[in-house]
Protein backbone atom coordinates (compact mmCIF):
# COMPACT_ATOMS: atom_id res chain seq x y z
CA UNK A 1 0.00 0.00 0.00
CA UNK A 2 1.23 3.57 -0.93
CA UNK A 3 2.33 6.07 1.91
CA UNK A 4 -0.09 8.15 0.23
CA UNK A 5 -3.13 5.67 0.62
CA UNK A 6 -1.83 4.77 4.51
CA UNK A 7 -2.26 8.89 5.29
CA UNK A 8 -5.68 8.87 3.77
CA UNK A 9 -6.58 5.47 5.36
CA UNK A 10 -5.40 7.00 8.92
CA UNK A 11 -6.53 10.29 8.51
CA UNK A 12 -9.92 8.55 7.72
CA UNK A 13 -10.29 6.62 11.04
CA UNK A 14 -8.79 9.95 12.86
CA UNK A 15 -11.80 12.01 12.01
CA UNK A 16 -14.04 8.82 12.53
CA UNK A 17 -12.94 8.43 15.99
CA UNK A 18 -13.49 11.82 16.65
CA UNK A 19 -16.86 12.35 15.29
CA UNK A 20 -17.62 9.18 17.18
CA UNK A 21 -16.44 10.86 20.17
CA UNK A 22 -18.68 14.17 19.78
CA UNK A 23 -21.27 11.52 19.45
CA UNK A 24 -20.67 10.07 22.74
CA UNK A 25 -20.69 13.21 24.76
CA UNK A 26 -23.80 14.94 23.25
CA UNK A 27 -25.61 12.18 24.95
CA UNK A 28 -27.03 12.32 28.42
CA UNK A 29 -26.87 9.32 30.42
CA UNK A 30 -29.46 6.54 29.61
CA UNK A 31 -30.78 8.72 26.76
CA UNK A 32 -30.51 5.45 24.47
CA UNK A 33 -31.88 1.91 24.22
CA UNK A 34 -31.37 -0.18 28.21
CA UNK A 35 -28.22 1.68 28.63
CA UNK A 36 -28.64 2.22 32.12
CA UNK A 37 -29.10 -1.47 32.74
CA UNK A 38 -26.04 -2.14 30.71
CA UNK A 39 -24.40 0.30 33.11
CA UNK A 40 -24.94 -1.97 35.78
CA UNK A 41 -23.13 -4.28 34.86
CA UNK A 42 -20.22 -2.14 33.89
CA UNK A 43 -20.44 -0.64 37.84
CA UNK A 44 -21.20 -4.15 39.35
CA UNK A 45 -17.43 -5.02 37.62
CA UNK A 46 -15.77 -1.81 38.77
CA UNK A 47 -16.81 -2.44 42.49
CA UNK A 48 -16.37 -6.20 42.80
CA UNK A 49 -13.62 -6.66 40.40
CA UNK A 50 -15.99 -9.75 39.62
CA UNK A 51 -18.38 -10.67 37.14
CA UNK A 52 -21.86 -10.54 38.21
CA UNK A 53 -24.55 -13.08 38.38
CA UNK A 54 -27.46 -12.55 36.50
CA UNK A 55 -30.08 -13.05 39.34
CA UNK A 56 -28.29 -10.63 41.41
CA UNK A 57 -30.47 -7.56 42.81
CA UNK A 58 -27.74 -5.15 42.48
CA UNK A 59 -28.12 -5.15 38.27
CA UNK A 60 -31.38 -6.95 38.48
CA UNK A 61 -34.15 -4.11 36.52
CA UNK A 62 -36.81 -3.32 38.94
CA UNK A 63 -39.45 -3.20 35.62
CA UNK A 64 -38.03 -6.21 33.52
CA UNK A 65 -36.92 -8.44 36.79
CA UNK A 66 -34.09 -9.56 34.70
CA UNK A 67 -31.06 -8.29 34.07
CA UNK A 68 -27.84 -8.11 31.23
CA UNK A 69 -25.92 -10.22 33.09
CA UNK A 70 -27.97 -13.34 31.73
CA UNK A 71 -26.46 -12.73 28.26
CA UNK A 72 -22.78 -12.33 26.53
CA UNK A 73 -21.91 -9.32 27.45
CA UNK A 74 -17.75 -9.01 26.78
CA UNK A 75 -18.61 -5.95 25.00
CA UNK A 76 -19.73 -4.34 28.57
CA UNK A 77 -16.40 -5.76 29.91
CA UNK A 78 -14.38 -3.99 28.07
CA UNK A 79 -16.34 -0.87 29.18
CA UNK A 80 -15.30 -1.63 32.54
CA UNK A 81 -12.20 -1.99 32.01
CA UNK A 82 -11.73 1.57 30.74
CA UNK A 83 -14.27 2.50 32.95
CA UNK A 84 -11.82 1.33 36.01
CA UNK A 85 -8.86 3.05 34.86
CA UNK A 86 -10.61 6.32 34.82
CA UNK A 87 -12.47 5.16 38.70
CA UNK A 88 -8.47 5.94 39.93
CA UNK A 89 -9.22 9.65 39.43
CA UNK A 90 -13.17 10.10 39.64
CA UNK A 91 -16.20 8.24 41.00
CA UNK A 92 -18.64 10.09 39.34
CA UNK A 93 -21.34 8.79 37.44
CA UNK A 94 -21.17 10.36 34.26
CA UNK A 95 -17.11 10.28 34.16
CA UNK A 96 -17.53 6.24 34.30
CA UNK A 97 -20.50 6.38 31.62
CA UNK A 98 -18.38 7.99 29.27
CA UNK A 99 -15.18 6.48 29.58
CA UNK A 100 -17.32 3.02 29.23
CA UNK A 101 -18.83 5.09 25.97
CA UNK A 102 -15.33 5.70 24.63
CA UNK A 103 -14.32 1.60 24.82
CA UNK A 104 -17.39 1.44 22.50
CA UNK A 105 -15.93 4.59 20.06
CA UNK A 106 -12.53 2.37 19.88
CA UNK A 107 -14.54 -0.35 18.92
CA UNK A 108 -16.27 1.38 16.45
CA UNK A 109 -13.01 2.37 15.06
CA UNK A 110 -11.75 -0.62 15.08
CA UNK A 111 -14.51 -1.95 13.05
CA UNK A 112 -13.79 0.80 10.58
CA UNK A 113 -10.14 -0.75 10.05
CA UNK A 114 -11.39 -4.07 9.05
CA UNK A 115 -13.85 -3.12 6.74
CA UNK A 116 -10.66 -1.47 4.54
CA UNK A 117 -8.81 -4.53 5.24
CA UNK A 118 -11.97 -6.12 3.52
CA UNK A 119 -12.24 -3.84 0.81
CA UNK A 120 -8.70 -3.44 -0.17
CA UNK A 121 -8.83 -7.01 -1.03
CA UNK A 122 -12.19 -6.69 -2.67
CA UNK A 123 -12.34 -3.80 -4.13
CA UNK A 124 -10.50 -1.17 -6.06
CA UNK A 125 -9.41 2.29 -3.92
CA UNK A 126 -12.36 4.24 -5.35
CA UNK A 127 -14.46 1.66 -4.64
CA UNK A 128 -13.31 0.72 -1.34
CA UNK A 129 -14.22 4.27 0.17
CA UNK A 130 -17.24 3.97 -0.67
CA UNK A 131 -17.86 0.90 1.21
CA UNK A 132 -16.12 1.93 3.74
CA UNK A 133 -18.18 5.32 4.23
CA UNK A 134 -21.91 3.28 3.59
CA UNK A 135 -20.07 1.29 6.65
CA UNK A 136 -18.93 3.85 8.97
CA UNK A 137 -20.88 6.34 8.47
CA UNK A 138 -24.11 5.19 8.23
CA UNK A 139 -26.11 7.47 11.08
CA UNK A 140 -27.39 4.23 12.95
CA UNK A 141 -24.31 2.24 12.75
CA UNK A 142 -22.42 5.57 14.19
CA UNK A 143 -25.60 6.06 16.74
CA UNK A 144 -24.26 2.16 17.95
CA UNK A 145 -21.22 3.30 18.40
CA UNK A 146 -21.24 5.96 20.71
CA UNK A 147 -23.49 4.56 23.77
CA UNK A 148 -23.36 1.26 26.15
CA UNK A 149 -24.61 -1.53 24.04
CA UNK A 150 -23.63 -5.06 22.75
CA UNK A 151 -23.97 -4.75 19.03
CA UNK A 152 -21.08 -2.93 18.16
CA UNK A 153 -19.14 -5.49 19.41
CA UNK A 154 -21.20 -7.67 17.38
CA UNK A 155 -20.50 -5.83 14.07
CA UNK A 156 -16.67 -5.67 14.53
CA UNK A 157 -17.00 -9.51 15.29
CA UNK A 158 -18.72 -10.05 11.96
CA UNK A 159 -15.91 -7.73 9.98
CA UNK A 160 -13.35 -9.63 11.00
CA UNK A 161 -15.22 -13.10 10.03
CA UNK A 162 -15.81 -11.80 7.19
CA UNK A 163 -11.78 -10.44 6.72
CA UNK A 164 -10.73 -13.69 7.39
CA UNK A 165 -13.32 -15.53 4.66
CA UNK A 166 -11.50 -13.42 2.69
CA UNK A 167 -7.95 -14.25 3.29
CA UNK A 168 -8.90 -17.99 2.84
CA UNK A 169 -10.39 -17.44 0.34
CA UNK A 170 -7.26 -15.94 -1.51
CA UNK A 171 -4.25 -17.46 0.29
CA UNK A 172 -5.76 -20.84 1.92
CA UNK A 173 -5.70 -21.97 5.86
CA UNK A 174 -3.15 -21.06 7.45
CA UNK A 175 -1.86 -20.63 11.37
CA UNK A 176 -2.64 -16.75 10.71
CA UNK A 177 -6.24 -17.49 8.86
CA UNK A 178 -7.40 -20.45 11.27
CA UNK A 179 -6.36 -18.06 14.66
CA UNK A 180 -7.82 -15.18 13.00
CA UNK A 181 -11.29 -16.91 11.76
CA UNK A 182 -10.85 -18.49 15.15
CA UNK A 183 -10.77 -15.14 17.44
CA UNK A 184 -13.31 -13.14 15.81
CA UNK A 185 -15.57 -16.24 16.11
CA UNK A 186 -14.92 -16.32 19.99
CA UNK A 187 -15.67 -12.57 20.06
CA UNK A 188 -18.92 -13.10 17.86
CA UNK A 189 -20.10 -15.69 21.01
CA UNK A 190 -19.59 -13.64 23.48
CA UNK A 191 -20.92 -10.14 22.14
CA UNK A 192 -25.12 -10.89 21.04
CA UNK A 193 -26.95 -13.74 19.80
CA UNK A 194 -28.33 -12.11 16.98
CA UNK A 195 -24.43 -12.39 14.98
CA UNK A 196 -24.67 -15.76 15.49
CA UNK A 197 -25.62 -16.68 12.05
CA UNK A 198 -22.13 -16.03 11.12
CA UNK A 199 -20.93 -18.36 12.88
CA UNK A 200 -22.51 -21.19 11.49
CA UNK A 201 -21.65 -19.93 7.93
CA UNK A 202 -18.22 -19.50 9.04
CA UNK A 203 -18.20 -23.32 10.11
CA UNK A 204 -19.64 -24.02 6.30
CA UNK A 205 -17.43 -21.72 4.87
CA UNK A 206 -14.64 -23.26 6.11
CA UNK A 207 -15.40 -27.43 5.78
CA UNK A 208 -16.10 -26.22 2.09
CA UNK A 209 -13.13 -24.40 1.48
CA UNK A 210 -10.44 -26.59 3.52
CA UNK A 211 -12.56 -30.38 2.37
CA UNK A 212 -13.07 -29.27 -1.37
CA UNK A 213 -10.50 -26.16 -2.08
CA UNK A 214 -7.81 -26.23 -4.73
CA UNK A 215 -8.23 -29.85 -5.09
CA UNK A 216 -9.80 -32.79 -7.14
CA UNK A 217 -10.18 -34.65 -3.62
CA UNK A 218 -11.54 -34.45 -0.71
CA UNK A 219 -8.89 -33.35 1.95
CA UNK A 220 -10.10 -34.69 5.23
CA UNK A 221 -6.33 -34.41 6.68
CA UNK A 222 -6.27 -30.32 5.67
CA UNK A 223 -10.14 -29.89 7.29
CA UNK A 224 -8.90 -31.56 10.32
CA UNK A 225 -5.70 -29.73 10.38
CA UNK A 226 -7.22 -26.48 11.08
CA UNK A 227 -10.05 -27.12 12.35
CA UNK A 228 -8.55 -28.28 15.51
CA UNK A 229 -6.55 -25.31 16.03
CA UNK A 230 -10.27 -23.26 15.18
CA UNK A 231 -12.19 -25.18 17.63
CA UNK A 232 -9.26 -25.08 20.71
CA UNK A 233 -9.21 -21.59 20.30
CA UNK A 234 -12.74 -20.87 20.26
CA UNK A 235 -13.06 -22.95 23.60
CA UNK A 236 -10.04 -21.20 25.15
CA UNK A 237 -11.44 -17.77 24.21
CA UNK A 238 -14.99 -18.73 24.74
CA UNK A 239 -15.76 -21.76 26.18
CA UNK A 240 -15.09 -20.23 29.88
CA UNK A 241 -18.92 -18.17 29.40
CA UNK A 242 -20.79 -21.42 28.94
CA UNK A 243 -18.73 -22.99 31.52
CA UNK A 244 -19.68 -20.72 34.01
CA UNK A 245 -23.27 -20.56 32.93
CA UNK A 246 -23.23 -24.29 33.35
CA UNK A 247 -22.11 -24.05 37.01
CA UNK A 248 -23.65 -21.25 38.36
CA UNK A 249 -27.29 -21.60 36.93
CA UNK A 250 -27.57 -25.55 37.76
CA UNK A 251 -26.70 -26.44 34.08
CA UNK A 252 -28.21 -24.14 32.09
CA UNK A 253 -26.03 -23.42 29.40
CA UNK A 254 -27.27 -20.39 27.88
CA UNK A 255 -29.20 -19.01 30.84
CA UNK A 256 -32.17 -18.21 28.88
CA UNK A 257 -34.21 -20.44 31.45
CA UNK A 258 -32.92 -19.19 34.33
CA UNK A 259 -33.74 -15.57 32.92
CA UNK A 260 -37.53 -16.13 31.97
CA UNK A 261 -37.71 -17.96 35.57
CA UNK A 262 -36.35 -14.73 36.90
CA UNK A 263 -38.59 -12.55 35.54
CA UNK A 264 -41.56 -14.76 36.39
CA UNK A 265 -40.50 -13.95 39.82
CA UNK A 266 -39.59 -9.79 39.96
CA UNK A 267 -40.65 -8.08 36.89
CA UNK A 268 -44.16 -6.21 37.34
CA UNK A 269 -46.96 -8.17 36.54
CA UNK A 270 -47.60 -6.67 33.56
CA UNK A 271 -43.97 -6.85 32.04
CA UNK A 272 -43.90 -11.21 33.23
CA UNK A 273 -43.64 -13.39 30.39
CA UNK A 274 -46.72 -14.67 28.99
CA UNK A 275 -48.37 -11.37 29.96
CA UNK A 276 -46.96 -8.71 27.49
CA UNK A 277 -47.95 -8.31 24.54
CA UNK A 278 -46.76 -9.74 21.09
CA UNK A 279 -47.99 -10.34 17.82
CA UNK A 280 -48.08 -14.43 18.14
CA UNK A 281 -50.02 -14.10 20.96
CA UNK A 282 -52.74 -11.63 19.86
CA UNK A 283 -53.76 -13.93 16.85
CA UNK A 284 -51.60 -12.23 14.08
CA UNK A 285 -49.66 -13.95 11.40
CA UNK A 286 -46.02 -12.89 10.89
CA UNK A 287 -47.09 -11.28 7.26
CA UNK A 288 -49.46 -9.17 9.63
CA UNK A 289 -46.69 -7.90 11.86
CA UNK A 290 -44.72 -6.73 9.10
CA UNK A 291 -47.38 -4.25 8.47
CA UNK A 292 -48.33 -3.70 11.66
CA UNK A 293 -48.80 0.05 12.94
CA UNK A 294 -48.09 -0.09 16.88
CA UNK A 295 -49.58 3.00 18.51
CA UNK A 296 -46.04 4.02 19.15
CA UNK A 297 -44.91 3.47 15.81
CA UNK A 298 -44.76 6.31 12.90
CA UNK A 299 -44.31 3.70 10.08
CA UNK A 300 -45.48 0.09 10.14
CA UNK A 301 -43.09 -2.59 11.88
CA UNK A 302 -41.00 -3.20 8.56
CA UNK A 303 -40.50 0.08 7.66
CA UNK A 304 -39.96 1.43 11.49
CA UNK A 305 -37.34 -1.59 11.23
CA UNK A 306 -36.20 -0.21 8.19
CA UNK A 307 -35.58 4.10 8.94
CA UNK A 308 -33.92 2.63 12.82
CA UNK A 309 -31.20 0.91 11.18
CA UNK A 310 -30.75 4.02 8.85
CA UNK A 311 -30.60 6.15 12.11
CA UNK A 312 -33.36 6.69 14.66
CA UNK A 313 -32.04 7.95 17.52
CA UNK A 314 -32.14 7.95 22.02
CA UNK A 315 -35.18 6.18 23.31
CA UNK A 316 -36.00 5.61 18.90
CA UNK A 317 -38.30 8.75 19.48
CA UNK A 318 -35.48 11.21 18.14
CA UNK A 319 -35.49 10.84 14.17
CA UNK A 320 -34.16 11.88 11.12
CA UNK A 321 -36.31 13.15 8.18
CA UNK A 322 -37.83 10.37 6.48
CA UNK A 323 -36.32 11.75 3.21
CA UNK A 324 -33.20 10.98 3.91
CA UNK A 325 -34.66 7.47 4.78
CA UNK A 326 -35.88 7.30 1.15
CA UNK A 327 -32.85 8.76 -0.48
CA UNK A 328 -30.85 5.93 1.23
CA UNK A 329 -33.76 3.42 -0.06
CA UNK A 330 -33.11 4.58 -3.75
CA UNK A 331 -29.74 4.19 -3.53
CA UNK A 332 -29.91 1.08 -2.04
CA UNK A 333 -32.19 -0.53 -4.51
CA UNK A 334 -30.07 0.53 -7.41
CA UNK A 335 -26.58 -0.99 -5.45
CA UNK A 336 -29.14 -4.57 -5.27
CA UNK A 337 -30.43 -4.08 -8.65
CA UNK A 338 -26.71 -4.00 -9.71
CA UNK A 339 -26.10 -7.54 -7.89
CA UNK A 340 -29.21 -8.95 -9.38
CA UNK A 341 -28.72 -8.10 -13.20
CA UNK A 342 -25.48 -9.57 -12.73
CA UNK A 343 -26.66 -12.66 -10.59
CA UNK A 344 -25.01 -15.60 -12.22
CA UNK A 345 -21.32 -14.11 -12.01
CA UNK A 346 -21.70 -12.39 -8.54
CA UNK A 347 -22.98 -16.19 -7.37
CA UNK A 348 -21.25 -18.13 -9.57
CA UNK A 349 -24.59 -20.10 -10.66
CA UNK A 350 -23.20 -20.48 -14.75
CA UNK A 351 -20.51 -23.37 -15.48
CA UNK A 352 -18.34 -21.48 -17.38
CA UNK A 353 -16.64 -18.51 -18.07
CA UNK A 354 -15.97 -17.35 -21.47
CA UNK A 355 -12.88 -15.31 -22.33
CA UNK A 356 -12.12 -13.55 -25.70
CA UNK A 357 -8.57 -13.78 -26.96
CA UNK A 358 -6.77 -11.94 -29.75
CA UNK A 359 -4.05 -13.29 -32.01
CA UNK A 360 -2.45 -11.69 -34.95
CA UNK A 361 -2.85 -14.01 -38.18
CA UNK A 362 0.15 -14.13 -40.09
CA UNK A 363 -2.02 -12.24 -42.73
CA UNK A 364 -1.74 -9.24 -40.41
CA UNK A 365 -5.80 -9.77 -39.61
CA UNK A 366 -7.21 -11.31 -36.52
CA UNK A 367 -9.08 -13.97 -35.08
CA UNK A 368 -11.10 -14.55 -32.27
CA UNK A 369 -10.33 -17.84 -30.51
CA UNK A 370 -12.85 -18.68 -27.23
CA UNK A 371 -11.87 -20.22 -24.78
CA UNK A 372 -14.30 -22.17 -22.24
CA UNK A 373 -13.05 -22.67 -18.34
CA UNK A 374 -14.63 -23.36 -15.23
CA UNK A 375 -15.61 -21.01 -13.19
CA UNK A 376 -13.90 -21.30 -9.52
CA UNK A 377 -15.07 -20.27 -6.05
CA UNK A 378 -11.87 -18.94 -6.04
CA UNK A 379 -12.03 -16.64 -9.28
CA UNK A 380 -15.33 -15.05 -8.25
CA UNK A 381 -15.64 -15.21 -4.12
CA UNK A 382 -18.98 -16.85 -5.20
CA UNK A 383 -19.41 -18.69 -2.24
CA UNK A 384 -18.43 -15.89 0.27
CA UNK A 385 -21.52 -14.16 -1.70
CA UNK A 386 -23.51 -16.74 -0.92
CA UNK A 387 -22.39 -17.24 3.02
CA UNK A 388 -23.44 -13.31 3.70
CA UNK A 389 -26.51 -13.90 1.89
CA UNK A 390 -27.14 -16.94 4.29
CA UNK A 391 -26.08 -15.38 6.89
CA UNK A 392 -27.97 -12.25 6.53
CA UNK A 393 -30.88 -14.43 5.87
CA UNK A 394 -30.82 -15.91 8.81
CA UNK A 395 -30.42 -12.54 10.91
CA UNK A 396 -33.02 -11.21 9.40
CA UNK A 397 -35.42 -14.06 10.16
CA UNK A 398 -34.27 -14.55 13.78
CA UNK A 399 -35.11 -10.96 14.38
CA UNK A 400 -38.29 -11.39 12.60
CA UNK A 401 -39.37 -14.05 14.85
CA UNK A 402 -38.33 -12.80 18.19
CA UNK A 403 -40.57 -9.54 17.60
CA UNK A 404 -43.35 -12.06 16.51
CA UNK A 405 -43.15 -14.49 19.09
CA UNK A 406 -41.07 -13.15 22.22
CA UNK A 407 -40.42 -8.93 22.44
CA UNK A 408 -42.31 -7.05 20.01
CA UNK A 409 -39.49 -4.55 19.06
CA UNK A 410 -39.04 -2.66 16.02
CA UNK A 411 -35.38 -1.76 16.20
CA UNK A 412 -32.81 -1.67 13.60
CA UNK A 413 -30.08 -2.80 15.81
CA UNK A 414 -31.72 -6.51 15.85
CA UNK A 415 -30.23 -6.72 12.26
CA UNK A 416 -27.29 -4.70 12.19
CA UNK A 417 -25.18 -7.19 11.88
CA UNK A 418 -25.86 -7.21 8.10
CA UNK A 419 -24.11 -3.91 7.48
CA UNK A 420 -20.91 -5.12 6.21
CA UNK A 421 -22.53 -8.18 3.68
CA UNK A 422 -25.55 -5.08 2.75
CA UNK A 423 -23.13 -2.82 1.89
CA UNK A 424 -20.73 -4.57 0.42
CA UNK A 425 -23.38 -5.85 -2.15
CA UNK A 426 -24.71 -2.20 -2.36
CA UNK A 427 -20.96 -1.44 -3.82
CA UNK A 428 -20.65 -4.06 -5.97
CA UNK A 429 -23.93 -3.32 -7.82
CA UNK A 430 -22.92 0.19 -8.48
CA UNK A 431 -19.64 -1.11 -9.74
CA UNK A 432 -21.01 -3.70 -12.02
CA UNK A 433 -23.49 -1.45 -13.40
CA UNK A 434 -20.88 1.44 -14.09
CA UNK A 435 -18.19 -1.07 -15.45
CA UNK A 436 -21.02 -1.93 -17.75
CA UNK A 437 -22.45 1.57 -18.53
CA UNK A 438 -19.91 4.04 -18.15
CA UNK A 439 -16.70 3.19 -19.75
CA UNK A 440 -14.85 6.59 -19.00
CA UNK A 441 -12.84 5.87 -15.91
CA UNK A 442 -12.77 9.31 -14.39
CA UNK A 443 -16.79 9.83 -14.65
CA UNK A 444 -16.60 6.39 -12.45
CA UNK A 445 -13.99 7.63 -10.09
CA UNK A 446 -15.93 10.54 -9.72
CA UNK A 447 -19.26 8.90 -8.42
CA UNK A 448 -17.41 7.03 -5.94
CA UNK A 449 -15.84 10.14 -4.67
CA UNK A 450 -18.68 12.11 -4.66
CA UNK A 451 -21.10 9.63 -3.56
CA UNK A 452 -18.09 8.78 -0.43
CA UNK A 453 -18.92 13.16 0.34
CA UNK A 454 -22.39 12.50 0.55
CA UNK A 455 -22.84 9.70 2.67
CA UNK A 456 -19.98 11.60 5.37
CA UNK A 457 -22.69 14.59 4.96
CA UNK A 458 -25.37 13.17 5.53
CA UNK A 459 -23.95 11.58 8.68
CA UNK A 460 -22.71 15.18 9.99
CA UNK A 461 -26.16 16.29 9.21
CA UNK A 462 -27.95 13.66 11.74
CA UNK A 463 -25.49 15.03 13.86
CA UNK A 464 -25.75 18.98 13.88
CA UNK A 465 -29.37 19.22 12.68
CA UNK A 466 -30.61 16.08 14.59
CA UNK A 467 -28.44 14.45 17.48
CA UNK A 468 -27.33 18.19 18.85
CA UNK A 469 -30.75 20.18 18.27
CA UNK A 470 -32.53 17.40 20.34
CA UNK A 471 -29.90 17.59 23.58
CA UNK A 472 -28.18 20.93 23.42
Amino acid sequence: MKKREHILQYGFLIVLFIFLLMWAFIQPYNASPDEDMRYQVVKYIINHNALPDGRDPEIRNLIWGISYGFNPYLSLIISALFAKVVSFFTMEQMALVMAGRIANVVIATGNAYLVMKIGHELFEKEEKWLFVSLVSFLPGALFLGTYLNNDMLAIFSVSGIIYNWVRAAKYGWNVKNSTGLAVFIAICTLSYYNAYSFILCSILFFVITALFYGSKKWDFKNMWKWGILIAVIVLCCAGWWFLRNLIIYDGDLLGRETMNKCAELYAQPEYRPGLIFTPKSAGMSVWDMLFYVHGDFRHNWMMTVYYSFIGTFGFMDIFMPDIIGKIYFVFFFIGIVGVLTHFSYVFGCHRTNIRKKKEMMETGGFRCRIQYERKSFKDTNSLIHLMMVLASGITVGLAVWYSYASDFQAQGRYIMPILIPMMYFVTMGYKLLLERFVKNEKIRRGFYLISSIIVFAAAVYAYAAVLYPAYR
